[in-house]
């Protein structure tokens, strides 16, 4: 009986401890589902980080942007968002333009869902394996929502998502994150 109280206990702290995704579907467990674009890409079941899926958004010719996104709404006085996502690129032509390659990028809107600022998570061009991207970003202050867009951004090649996770930060969990990193 003692062990079974420690062992609920244990289950508890973890379950208290746990941070909420705002993102629903992060792990393309559901398909598509609570993604726009998904006209862009599809879903793999045989190269993913966890679960049984990832998302991939592949192009051989015409570098277009290609991408998929998902908005969600943001808790007033959010102080800052963590963003957690694991991509990999498979021959992603390296273009001179920076911005172009396999790219992960939020963007926070005011009410009127208009751009107020945007922040790129993670850039990857060539052929990696797969990389845990992970940035905490500080929340305008008219901002509402939260954007997120994986994309291959004018460019050709294959790219993988996997575990895509926005969660939110108080302004001491933002100043320890960003002292960690430093």
């Amino acid at each position: 009986m003692k062990h079974f109280f420690l062992f609920c206990l244990l289950l508890t702290s973890f379950f208290i401890d746990a941070q909420t995704n705002l993102l629903k579907n992060g792990g393309f467990e559901y398909d598509l589902t609570n993604w726009n674009g998904q006209e862009n890409g599809a879903l793999s079941p045989y190269d993913r980080k966890s679960g049984k899926n990832s998302a991939l958004i592949n192009q051989f010719t015409g570098a277009e942007w290609r991408a998929f996104d998902q908005t969600v709404p943001l808790a007033r006085n959010t102080f800052a968002v963590e963003c957690s996502a694991w991509m990999k690129a498979e021959g992603v032509e390296n273009q001179k333009e920076e911005y172009k390659a396999a790219i992960i990028v939020i963007e926070f809107l005011n009410g009127a869902d208009k751009s107020i600022s945007t922040e790129t998570i993670a850039r990857a061009k060539g052929t990696t394996d797969w990389v845990n991207y992970k940035k905490a970003v500080k929340v305008p202050a008219d901002a509402k929502k939260i954007k997120i867009m994986l994309a291959l951004a004018q460019t050709n090649g294959t790219v993988f998502f996997d575990d895509i996770k926005i969660t939110t930060l108080t302004q001491e969990e933002f100043s320890k994150v960003n002292s960690e990193t430093k």
